[in-house]
């Protein structure tokens, strides 16, 4: 069998796996020894025995696989693909569309003709690094915005108040997309969601210093704050509930509105690695948001189904007042 057919089998069996939750039949795709056959075990349990508690149906599933680069050696093959799953979930007599954009790395074995998995992790997915603050400047790898043109700088004028529609229909636009005005960074969900409170409304606070204020200068020179790309940097400023948000800390996801912000502290050591805005709530009233990094859409805000979870995983929950 061609590696190509063995991957297009493989997500096809996981597809289906989703839909009648019979995982055991990916079981087959691995190499049972490896250690990384019981991390996607738990992770798909885990997912399964969210979406139980929640009342929640597949009601469909769509996947596309791309192949994005390869290395062949003798017998082994280490691949990256990028995967896309769109879901259709029903839940108390609603649906709703929930989306995700991975890149994975998988690393295959081939032995008496038969492929099988014997490595397999997400690619710049939720989890970031953790770094020290001063190290944290975010590597761009995609720029809409050509070094010769000098973009002005993106203020908004006015009072500041915060519009949670737009910030929202901003999250829906440019989720598994990039906004050409600005750059896009390895790690980009911090970048993402700074862009969509800037859509909403809430103005920059400009500083000559990268640990101050929260902004970006695009174009030629371009330059940002560590609030505005820093995962945890951005904690600290909405935590603090100074400008230019006012955030207001809320003690459970229930309590958040559509424009929302949630921050992950995967680890639970205190260093907040990741953030999503809430774009809509379930029939449960409970938050579906949208993030980058993995790109993702209405996706159900607890990320029990991340690769980056761990049992002592710890939220913040903010409420977006504006200035």
């Amino acid at each position: 069998m061609e590696w190509r057919e063995f991957i297009q089998q493989y997500f096809q069996a996981v597809h289906q796996s989703s839909m009648d939750g019979k995982y055991e039949r990916l079981l087959p795709f691995y190499c049972t020894e490896e250690s990384c056959i019981q991390d996607e075990w738990n992770r798909l349990n885990r997912e399964k025995r969210r979406a139980e508690e929640r009342g929640v149906k597949l009601l469909a599933v769509q996947g596309q696989v791309t192949p994005m680069c390869w290395v062949d050696t003798d017998a082994t093959m280490e691949i990256t693909v990028q995967w896309q799953e769109n879901k259709t979930l029903g839940i108390k007599q609603t649906k709703y569309k929930e989306a995700n954009k991975r890149l994975f790395q998988l690393q295959l074995l081939k032995t008496n003709e038969k492929w099988s998995i014997i490595g397999a992790r997400e690619s710049n997915g939720d989890q970031k690094l953790v770094v020290e603050e001063e190290e944290e400047e975010p590597i761009i790898v995609v720029s809409g915005v050509e070094d010769a043109i000098d973009q002005p700088m993106l203020i908004v004028l006015g009072e500041g108040g915060y519009n949670a529609a737009n910030a929202v229909a901003y999250a829906e636009r440019y989720w598994n997309t990039t906004n050409p005005v600005y750059p896009r960074f390895t790690d980009d969900c911090t970048n993402f969601i700074s862009q969509c409170l800037h859509a909403g409304g809430i103005p920059m606070l400009m500083s000559k210093e990268m640990g101050k204020g929260w902004w970006i200068r695009t174009g030629k020179g371009a330059s940002w704050s560590y609030s505005w790309t820093v995962a945890h940097s951005l904690y600290l400023l909405l935590k603090s509930g100074g400008a230019p948000m006012r955030a207001v800390t809320k003690s459970s996801a229930a309590e958040l509105v559509p424009g929302d912000i949630i921050c992950y502290d995967f680890n639970g050591d205190g260093r907040f690695q990741h953030n999503t805005i809430v774009v809509a709530k379930d029939a449960n009233q409970m938050p579906l948001v949208n993030a980058h990094t993995t790109d993702s859409s209405m996706r159900y805000w607890a990320y029990e189904d991340s690769t980056a979870y761990t049992p002592n995983m710890r939220y913040a929950f903010f409420h977006i007042r504006g200035v």
